[in-house]
């Protein structure tokens, strides 16, 4: 092999990916054998249209080419610090006519701002099948120039039996506007306004595609500002007061006939024959494209034979086609084509619980290779029957899901239904597996994932999968999976407080434990309930009463540490609500039980607990006490708790007393619990509660005037909050470093 170029810095990793397999001689095609890789899939990494790719991708390609590991490890970090789940696809590359709704779109997008107060909405409506999407991202292209701030697109799946919550919508398209995920607000509504504040400031496009309904829109609509704001649907959502509606019909015939010619390229057709193909499609772009990318595939297939085969299926086909004008048509002639083994997938496919996947799910499905399925996927793109997703992933849209559906039952109706539940038994498990990376003793020895960044990455690309698959899961009556993927779940919520999808991920548990009659479980997941309705949405009533449930459970099951859990649940929501005398009552009682049931997590948990209610109620000398009697428990090497959940109990434990010193004024002693808390944070791997904790140090120091070591403190601060994706602290500690500076204190 030739020796590998050396790389510059800016480069990015389609430019350093080219330029090793020119170095190595290696067209994509070649390249592609031997990676077992899709050749599109490197085409579009190479040209940088894949923005996160598949890890297992990039290593097989890195592997081949002998990318150094310095550059491989650069290249990684460089595609895991962007945020997904707002890529703007391509543009479709056939696309034919709409010049007039172009014309009018792009005349809406650059009317002067001085003309309006509040961002643009557009709201493009019509049947399914219509081109509503492709003219969207055509749009989105051609303004790109005028949107500099950022073109977006936002996936509502509003056919969906279940279509994404406006919460978990305005999660994703927080996070690709640049907020911190540690800074999203857990509420819906507080999520909607920071996503108007966001789009005031800047000047960009964002694409809600495939909304369901008003009630799903109205959080999602902009407020003041520049920006343009594109809603697709199948309704016409006319309660939007502030929209304007741009309405497609089928294509004209000429425009109709011109993408089928653009497609197929057929070689000396009757211009009659193809326009009467185009008629055969309803002049649907769905349909056309299908259609053209049949005749492009079957070279010998003639636009005349196509056309008796249309007329020939009309009869059997005419009810199903009543709404979607010829689209299962051209869709079953399609499929019809495709060999045993190709066709077989395709119904398979209809199984994939989420809205777009990986070659993986798909190999389990159909009993094959990784690679195989990968190989089946790329030619069902070519046959037009499967979308190629952005980060080499697959989808189909609605009505190809449907009518893949259709085949399933109709072709192997004995089949369809262990199938499916086969499917949501791999989803549940290997969900169980990477949730499992998160416990406090880490995972079993055999795990299937490498390490906790490798699970984290997993759980967040597949988290419309495993979602879908735990509510159709406890539909079809597996309980006993539900509840045992919820429960390794649990600890890896933790880390994405911020989804509002936790309350419905445990509702669905407690109702599954529900169904398994055993009191103990029903209390557990009840638990994580109130957890997440306190934590994740902010309804204390709620989860107080779900809490008082979780007791009633555990009180039946008569297990005292789980009734402890309860009663801190409980308490925590009455915190919420400031009732703090009754939350002090409650971590009385759960402090009594955890002991009586010697839970060594819980009980380090119920002390400190309680000691912060007593702060609350303005007792900051006996919160103190029972803080330190905390820290006295966790330091007792014979006490019998895991090893991390030791070290940062006790590590936040400690800034619990810091905050009890601050109220009794006494500053010198709360450095010293904030400096230990900073260590033990740090070799608990804690980075953003350390950079947190760090910069209240230095606040501390500049208190009592020992500041020699703050700007140590703070320059870490600083590179931790980079890292952690949190500007705020980071410009909070900058701002500190600099008024250390200015009162003569040394950098370093």
């Amino acid at each position: 092999m030739k020796p590998i170029p050396s790389v510059p810095e800016p480069l990015t990793l389609g430019a350093v990916l080219r330029g090793c397999r020119l170095a190595a001689g290696l067209s994509i095609e070649a390249l592609a054998e031997r990676c077992e890789v899709s050749a599109r899939a490197i085409s579009d990494i190479e040209r940088d249209r894949v923005r996160r790719p598949q890890r297992r991708t990039l290593t097989v390609l890195f592997d081949v080419l002998a990318v150094p590991h310095d550059e491989r490890r650069r290249l990684v970090e460089a595609t895991s610090a962007r945020p997904a789940g707002a890529e703007l696809p391509d543009p479709p590359r056939y696309f034919s006519g709409r010049a007039a709704e172009l014309r009018a779109l792009g005349d809406i997008a650059r009317r002067p701002s001085g003309d309006r107060q509040q961002a643009t909405v557009l709201v493009v409506t019509g049947p399914a099948g219509v081109g509503k999407t492709s003219l969207a991202l055509r749009a989105s292209a051609d303004l790109a120039t005028d949107f500099p701030d950022g073109r977006f697109f936002v996936d509502l799946r509003g056919m969906d039996d279940v279509p994404t919550t406006s919460g978990e919508a305005l999660h994703r398209l927080l996070r690709a506007l640049g907020v911190p995920e540690q800074r999203i607000p857990a509420g819906r509504d507080e999520r909607a306004t920071a996503y108007r504040s966001a789009l005031c400031a800047r000047r960009a496009l964002v694409v809600w595609d495939n909304a369901a309904d008003e009630a799903q829109v109205r959080p999602l609509l902009p407020g003041a500002g520049r920006s343009l704001v594109l809603f697709t649907s199948r309704r016409r959502l006319s309660g939007l007061d502030t929209a304007q509606w741009l309405s497609l019909e089928p294509l004209p015939a000429e425009d109709s006939t011109a993408m089928l010619r653009a497609i197929a390229r057929p070689v000396a057709v009757d211009p009659t024959e193809l326009t009467e193909l185009a008629r055969h499609c309803g002049h649907m772009p769905l349909a056309l494209r299908v259609t053209g990318q049949r005749l492009s595939a079957e070279p010998g297939l003639s636009v005349a034979e196509l056309n008796r085969r249309f007329t020939g299926e009309q009869a059997r086909l005419r009810v199903i086609d009543a709404d979607t004008a010829g689209i299962h048509t051209a869709l079953s002639l399609s499929y019809r084509r495709l060999g045993d083994d190709l066709r077989r997938t395709f119904r398979r496919l209809s199984l994939m619980p989420g809205p777009d996947f990986g070659p993986d799910p798909v190999a389990v499905v159909t009993d094959g290779s990784d690679a195989d399925a990968e190989q089946r996927l790329e030619a069902l793109v070519e046959s037009g029957l499967v979308a190629a997703v952005p980060a080499d992933r697959y989808g189909l849209h609605d009505l190809v899901r449907d009518f893949a559906v259709d085949r399933l039952t109709a072709e192997e109706p004995d089949s369809a239904g262990p199938l499916r539940a086969s499917s949501l038994r791999w989803w549940l498990a290997r969900t169980t597996a990477a949730g499992r990376h998160f416990e406090p003793d880490g995972p079993p020895s055999l795990a299937e994932f490498g390490d906790r960044e490798a699970a984290t990455a997993w759980l967040d690309a597949e988290r419309g999968n495993w979602f879908a698959a735990l509510r159709s899961a406890a539909v079809e009556g597996l309980h006993e999976q539900v509840v045992d993927t919820v429960d390794a779940l649990h600890w890896f919520s933790d880390s994405r407080v911020h989804l509002d999808l936790w309350p419905e991920v445990f509702r669905l548990s407690a109702e599954s434990a529900a169904r398994l009659d055993d009191p103990r479980i029903e209390a557990v997941h009840l638990n994580y309930l109130s957890w997440a309705q306190a934590i994740c949405q902010r309804e204390y009533a709620a989860s107080v009463a779900t809490a008082t449930r979780a007791l009633d459970r555990a009180v039946r099951a008569g297990d005292p540490a789980q009734q402890g859990w309860a009663l801190l649940y409980a308490a925590s929501g009455h915190t919420g609500l400031g009732e703090h005398a009754a939350a002090l009552r409650q971590r009385q009682r759960a402090w009594v039980l955890l002991r009586r049931a010697a839970d060594p997590e819980g009980l380090p948990q119920a002390m400190a607990s309680l000691g912060s209610s007593l702060l609350a109620l303005g007792r900051p000398v006996e919160a103190l006490r029972v803080h330190q009697r905390t820290r006295c428990l966790l330091r007792d090497p014979g006490y019998p708790i895991a090893a991390f959940a030791r070290a940062a109990t006790d590590a936040l434990n400690c800034r619990r007393i810091a905050d009890d010193l601050a109220v009794l004024g006494r500053w010198p002693d709360r450095v010293t619990a904030l400096r230990e808390a900073v260590a033990l944070l740090r070799v608990s791997a804690m980075p953003a509660f350390e950079a947190l904790v760090s910069v209240e140090l230095v606040e501390a120091l500049r208190r009592t005037g020992e500041t020699r070591d703050a700007p140590a403190y703070l320059r870490r601060a600083i590179e931790l909050a980079e890292d952690c994706d949190d500007p705020d602290l980071a410009a909070r500690a900058a701002t500190l470093l600099a008024e250390l500076s200015r009162d003569g204190v040394d950098p370093g």
